[in-house]
């Protein structure tokens, strides 16, 4: 009997109607994330759905392995006669610019600035270039040899890259594992156009008298293009590494500068 009145009371006061307080009610009205009568998007569907047009800037190295297969044979026999009027041996031959490429390449430095069309396929204008010299001198009692060589090269062009799976993209302090996971390969392709100075010049002494002197000198306006692959490593929302290799195919003399190049820059994203 007293459960049943207990059970009675509590069901009587769980249904009671709210007290009236004389003024009209009030609602409030709340909406839920998820209310299909929202018609604003989502932020996150908004950005996938916007262009991601992304200015960057570069800055890199690259480094050229041109055929030289002219300057190859210029040089065989152009020294082939200094080197035997030294007929005691007393040179080392000289260190020449097909040296040069053997050892590490011809390197330039070159920035641009380019732009993201799409998750896929970015541009960049780039101007480099690259300066330098090898100087050999060598001296035997009455005996001087000295071989000189100075280079100069400038260039400027345009590049394309496409990334099958998109361009990398990744948040702002990253650990080192999901930066080479978020890292893609990339597909690289451009035109070019340059201009190549250089210069060879040899003197054989002998009781400072010249026995032999002789130079050379080449002027070239160059035009090429270049296919290749890259990889792309972000650091974080702004920063990456880019590595490419590329084949690069000249218009002008093709058996002198087609070759290989070997790129190392790093991109700012703004």
């Amino acid at each position: 009997m007293v459960i049943a009145l207990f059970l009675a009371a509590s069901i009587s006061t769980g249904c009671q109607a709210p007290a009236r307080t004389g003024g009209t009610p009030h609602f409030t009205e709340t909406v839920s994330a998820c209310d299909p009568s929202d018609d604003s998007p989502p932020a996150a569907d908004h950005a996938s759905r916007s262009p991601n047009k992304r200015w960057h800037a570069d800055l890199a190295i690259r480094n050229s392995f041109p055929k030289l297969d002219s300057t190859q044979k210029q040089l065989d026999l152009r020294m082939d006669v200094p080197l035997r009027v030294d007929f005691l041996g007393v040179f080392d031959r000289p260190y020449t610019p097909i040296d040069r490429r053997s050892d590490q390449g011809f390197t330039s430095l070159y920035g641009g600035v380019g732009r993201q069309e799409n998750p896929r396929f970015l541009w960049t204008y780039y101007f480099g270039g690259s300066t330098g010299k090898d100087i050999n001198h060598g001296r035997f009692l009455i005996e001087t040899l000295e071989v000189d060589f100075n280079y100069n090269f400038y260039y400027t062009g345009i590049s394309a890259e496409y990334y099958p799976w998109e361009v990398p993209t990744i948040q702002t302090t990253p650990s080192w594992e999901e930066r080479l996971l978020a890292s893609r390969p990339f597909l690289l392709a451009g035109l070019e156009t340059g201009y190549v100075s250089s210069e060879g010049e040899g003197d054989y002494d002998i009781a400072g008298i010249t026995v032999y002197h002789d130079e050379l000198k080449v002027r070239d306006w160059l035009f090429s293009c270049a296919v290749g692959l890259g990889w792309a490593l972000p650091l974080n929302d702004r920063w990456s590494i880019n590595l490419s290799s590329n084949y690069r195919f000249h218009f002008y003399r093709p058996e002198e500068y087609n070759g290989w190049a070997v790129t190392t820059g790093v991109r700012y994203r703004f």
